[in-house]
């Protein structure tokens, strides 16, 4: 009975030791998880700025095209009109 409880016992502080062990190690892996996540959101804050600036300038650019395509769209509907107009006045003429 004897042997039982010291084998209990030595396999307790084993398994404690064990556990302490894998927790150092764990609080070492996160602090070097935090410094990392640090750094990658320092520089995604750089890079998010940049794409800031891409936004901005496609944004002008898509508003840009699309007044020049409001422009000729206006353009030709225009002139279609007119020439529609001309060919159904040319066609009262002729009656």
């Amino acid at each position: 009975m004897d042997f039982l409880v010291i084998m209990l016992a030595v396999l307790g502080i084993i398994l404690l030791s064990a556990l302490i062990v894998l927790i150092v190690r764990l609080n070492i892996t996160l602090s070097k998880m935090d410094l990392l996540l640090d750094d990658v959101q320092r520089k995604m804050n750089t890079v998010n700025k940049a794409f800031d600036v891409v936004n901005k300038v496609s944004d002008s650019v898509s508003l840009v095209n699309d007044r020049m395509v409001e422009a000729v769209v206006s353009l030709l509907t225009k002139l279609f009109h007119f020439r529609k107009n001309k060919t159904q006045e040319d066609e009262k003429e002729e009656f």
